[in-house]
């Protein structure tokens, strides 16, 4: 979905800094769980419980913590440009929303894995 909005708004499929990140990357385990597991990790299991706990609890509710939630880590990807940065806060809401809907952190940490996995594979075929 995410290359067919990219495709049809005529933006490049592959992002200046995803292209140097991954002409730069040893293609070893040490760079591999670096560079993609542990952002997957951190950011669907560590960062957003923090500050939605408390958004949760607070008058914004669950789906107001998920969206905020997608604002804050959209907004800490300065290494990419608005319309990435947009791509992000609406991943964000999606993986947000599975969260809420099946209740485990599983189904988003996998889904956020996989759209890695996509991302580094089209930037390795592509650039």
């Amino acid at each position: 979905m995410e290359e067919l909005l990219t495709i049809a708004f005529d933006r490049p499929l592959i992002s200046e800094f995803m292209s140097v990140e991954y002409a730069n990357r040893e293609p070893h385990l040490g760079a591999l769980a670096s560079g993609y597991f542990l952002p997957v990790l951190c950011s669907r299991s560590i960062f957003p419980r923090l500050p939605a706990q408390g958004f949760a609890a607070s008058f914004l509710g669950p789906i107001g913590a998920v969206a905020a939630t997608s604002g804050l880590w959209a907004v800490l990807h300065t290494q990419y440009g608005l319309y990435d940065i947009a791509i992000i806060f609406c991943l964000g809401l999606l993986f947000g929303a599975a969260r809420l809907v099946t209740g485990s952190l599983f189904v988003p940490l996998t889904l956020h894995a996989v759209t890695n996995l996509l991302a580094t594979v089209e930037v390795a075929l592509l650039r």
